[in-house]
């Protein structure tokens, strides 16, 4: 049986929040002590490791009632948030993460009409 969608997408946030926590915990603590961490730290703590817009997607699909039945509690999300439960389902191994768009032949035959003549 396949883990409920709600499951899988709070797997996803615990995986990344797991991922993220060290780094995270360090460069805080830096801020705290008023040290100074580069732009990209900064970049990283302030967007990359912000898991509130994850957290917000979750907490909509959760009082979505209708959301573990179908897509119509998806139907609620704008873009941004079906690219969240998206990027939530790759973190937790529900997605295979897609690298580009291209298609490799498998068979000789197939690899034929494949090949590009210039």
């Amino acid at each position: 049986m396949a883990p409920k969608a709600l499951e899988v997408l709070r797997k996803g946030l615990a995986k990344f929040t797991e991922t993220i926590k060290t780094r995270k915990k360090e460069l805080s603590a830096k801020l705290a002590r008023t040290e100074t961490i580069s732009s990209s730290d900064e970049h990283w703590l302030f967007n990359d490791a912000n898991t509130v817009d994850e957290q917000r997607v979750l907490e909509t699909l959760e009082s979505a009632s209708d959301y573990e039945r179908g897509p119509r509690g998806l139907e609620r999300l704008d873009k941004d948030g079906k690219a969240i439960v998206k990027k939530l389902r790759e973190w937790a191994g529900d997605l295979v993460k897609v690298a580009g768009n291209k298609r490799k032949c498998m068979s000789f035959f197939v690899q034929e009409r494949c090949t590009i003549h210039i």
